[in-house]
């Protein structure tokens, strides 16, 4: 019986240092919807709201800059997601999180 205990012991010792060792999951998706953000993983998988984090370079956001000879000025950047484009999510190994790494 101990040296079942042994054996068990190791199997255990060995999945949490391979589950250390991989702390997140890549994976593909597609954007549904933008407000709020939704992204379908499979066909039976669509996370969406607080599930999903978009950074402010995958979105329509407002960048002030100086320029010389005009000073300050407000530029609308347009490089927001759209529904149906591509994504690649960086997924938070045990939670329901989801970054929104890019597009291809």
């Amino acid at each position: 019986m101990p040296d079942n205990q042994w054996i068990d012991n190791m199997k255990r010792i060995m999945l949490q240092a391979v589950e250390a060792g991989d702390p997140c999951d890549l994976l593909p998706g597609t954007v549904v919807s933008v407000s709020p953000a939704a992204v379908q993983i499979d066909q039976k998988t669509t996370v969406k709201g607080g599930q999903v984090l978009v950074p402010q370079r995958l979105t329509d956001h407002t960048e002030t800059m100086v320029i010389p000879e005009l000073g300050e000025v407000s530029v609308t950047v347009k490089s927001g997601l759209k529904p149906g484009e591509q994504v690649l999510l960086l997924q938070k190994k045990g939670g329901q999180q989801y970054l929104v790494l890019d597009r291809w």
